[in-house]
């Protein structure tokens, strides 16, 4: 085509008239080069005459559009070839007077009459993807509903069974055909989808079998072997006469015990059906079976997904591609979800949100674990929206009755986020261990927590675990001021908690406790007042607990506080490698001597005035001392 062109176009060295016209038109005597593109028409002209060389021609279009490029670059050949005398427009007769027309000597390429272009490949796209078998699957289903509720076509049930069910055999039969067929024409596309096709319906059989709740159960066990049967006979055809296609052994090993489950549903529903009693039962071996269905059988084979091979082919085809095998056990899985419920919905079982969660529990941690087998590059932003999952997962768990399904898929998550907390440094992970094993406290049971505070209610408790995770946000944070806003959070949990008059001494403990150990984070030096501070927080503390004392705490509550906070202390020692503040160890000494001193003090009635007075004199002079040495420290 190229040499055509350059042949054609060298014949124009001849014309001088038209050379010398083009030649002074385009700014130059001696040469004519002329380039244009047009990327609608997907080609690209280039033209350039000059007397020594001669002429030459350069066409150039995109491979999909090779047939449009090269008849809109003849048409261009006529304009230049065909026409003897430049004053002769390109479709013969005289050329109009138009400067616009007499520089573009490529004017009968933008000028050429055309289709809408983006209507057709629409419709082409459209028509590509090959629509009419989906259309055509959906149809057969919606037939087989209207057979169901027809009252004058086949009036009996099993004979719309059997009807339904020999049409579906007979379609399902033909799409194996004619994908193997399509494959010999090596037409991957159009093959590929009927394969789909065929795994999204190879488990409706099941499915219209179950909604013939009354039949006999000898018709249920012929009817679940013959359909059982002719899935393996159809993918074995498959496997041995497409050989292109990705249907690795591991892949059918996971399908037979797909096939096998789906097989047994309804045999075991029907069954137990006789020995049900009354609607929506709660109690009896149909109901536990339904509850083993969906708590433990659907999640189980949910679960089988990370056994799925990946990438386990090579090849540019279509049925060769790594993402068929999750495709198809995809399919599986949304038709076995279906087909329980459907049995749920025939036999009377209601579905609830506790029956669910298991499921997607596992389908979530399963997709976290194998996505980025299939997208290697994979961002960390959606790396993180995907370990958050899992957790909002549990929430579709908790119910009215009881809360036993949440607290089990919120234990997993606390193993399984401690696991991925040790093997990487990712604080967001050790962020989501923290919310997990603070839901796990606002998820106990009522009768549990009532045990141990009678004012318990689930609400407090929901409140109490989102403070508590703030809290030790607070914890871990050098700034002061939050420092101060997470005490403050502490003494207005731990009061709306217990909801009693010794809740407000509980509250003021924890809180001034509190304070004084995120006080050791602190770095003073970069603070101001700091100090001052923590020493109001020491006063406070003390002068707080011989009032509890008075007011009828026990010794044993002064020592509830004091002696974490001294544990903690030394702790941050042994951590950290160098001493804290010496007013915290101070103070929750003097805490934890409270209530002895209470109770030395009650004998100081007896005790002379002046005798008190003398031993206060050197009291306050050792205190004062003390003050004298360490006053920088503390104020600054």
């Amino acid at each position: 085509m190229t040499n055509f062109l350059l042949k054609a176009l060298s014949t124009t060295k001849n014309r001088t008239a038209h050379g010398r016209r083009g030649a002074a038109l385009y700014g130059g005597r001696d040469a004519h080069r002329y380039t244009r593109e047009n990327h609608a028409l997907c080609v690209k002209i280039d033209y350039e005459e000059s007397e020594e060389d001669g002429a030459t021609c350069s066409v150039c279009w995109n491979p999909p559009f090779e047939t449009i490029g090269a008849s809109y670059a003849l048409e261009y050949l006529g304009c230049l070839v065909m026409n003897a005398d430049v004053t002769s427009q390109p479709g013969g007769g005289p050329m109009k007077d138009d400067s616009a027309a007499l520089n573009d000597p490529l004017h009968c390429l933008s000028d050429h009459p055309g289709p809408s272009r983006s209507a057709a490949r629409w419709i082409k796209r459209f028509l590509d993807c090959n629509p009419f078998y989906l259309i055509s699957a959906a149809l057969l289903l919606y037939g087989f509903y209207l057979v169901s509720v027809d009252p004058n076509f086949l009036r009996q049930e099993i004979s719309q069974l059997f009807f339904n069910f020999t049409a579906l055999q007979f379609y399902e039969a033909l799409l194996v055909i004619t994908a193997i067929f399509l494959v010999r024409k090596r037409i991957w596309y159009d093959s590929t989808l009927l394969v789909g096709v065929e795994n999204l319906l190879v488990l409706v059989p099941f499915i219209l079998i179950s909604q013939a709740a009354l039949i006999e159960i000898r018709w249920v066990w012929a009817m679940c072997l013959v359909a059982g049967a002719a899935v393996v006979v159809r993918s074995s055809a498959l496997k041995r006469f497409v050989s292109e296609l990705n249907f690795p052994t591991r892949l059918i090993q996971i399908g037979l015990v797909v096939l096998v489950v789906n097989v047994l549903l309804p045999l075991t529903y029907r069954i137990l059906h006789e020995f049900k009693i009354g609607k929506l039962p709660t109690t009896g071996a149909a109901y536990l079976t339904n509850e083993f269905a969906w708590l433990l059988l659907l999640p189980m084979l949910c679960a089988l997904a990370n056994f799925v091979p990946a990438r386990s082919a090579n090849g540019n085809l279509l049925p060769q591609r790594f993402w068929i095998p999750p495709g198809l056990f995809s399919l599986w899985v949304i038709g076995t979800i279906v087909h329980l419920y459907c049995l749920g919905y025939v036999y009377d079982f209601a579905l609830r949100g506790e029956l669910v969660a298991p499921t997607a529990w596992v389908l979530v941690w399963v997709l976290y674990h194998r996505l980025k087998e299939f997208v290697p590059g994979l961002n960390r932003l959606w790396e993180r929206s995907l370990i958050v999952l899992p957790l909002a997962a549990t929430l579709i768990g908790v119910s009215e009755p009881g809360n036993e399904v949440f607290l089990f898929l919120t234990i997993l998550n606390v193993a399984i986020y401690g696991r991925l907390s040790v093997l990487r440094t990712d604080r967001f992970t050790r962020h989501l261990l923290l919310i997990s094993l603070l839901a796990l406290i606002a998820g106990l049971p009522d009768d549990w927590a009532c045990n141990l505070i009678p004012e318990f209610t689930r609400a407090k408790c929901i409140a109490a675990s989102t403070a508590i995770y703030f809290v030790l946000l607070a914890a871990f944070s050098r700034n002061p001021k939050v420092g101060l806003l997470g005490a403050l959070m502490v003494g207005l949990t731990v009061m709306s908690v217990l909801a009693s008059h010794s809740g407000l001494h509980w509250g003021i403990q924890s809180a001034l406790a509190f304070l004084l150990v995120q006080s050791l984070r602190w770095t003073d030096n970069q603070h101001e007042g700091t100090g001052a501070v923590r020493l109001l927080a020491s006063i406070g503390w003390v002068a707080h607990t011989f009032w509890w004392i008075q007011d009828g705490g026990a010794f044993w509550m002064a020592c509830a506080v004091s002696v974490p906070v001294l544990g903690i202390y030394f702790v941050a020692r042994w951590l950290g490698g160098k001493w804290g503040s010496v007013l915290v160890p101070i103070s929750a000494g003097i805490v934890l001597l409270s209530g002895p001193g209470s109770s030395g003090a009650g004998s100081l009635h007896s005790t002379p005035s002046g005798l008190l007075a003398v031993i206060g004199s050197f009291l306050l002079f050792g205190v004062g001392t003390c003050a004298a040495l360490t006053k920088r420290r503390w104020l600054h």
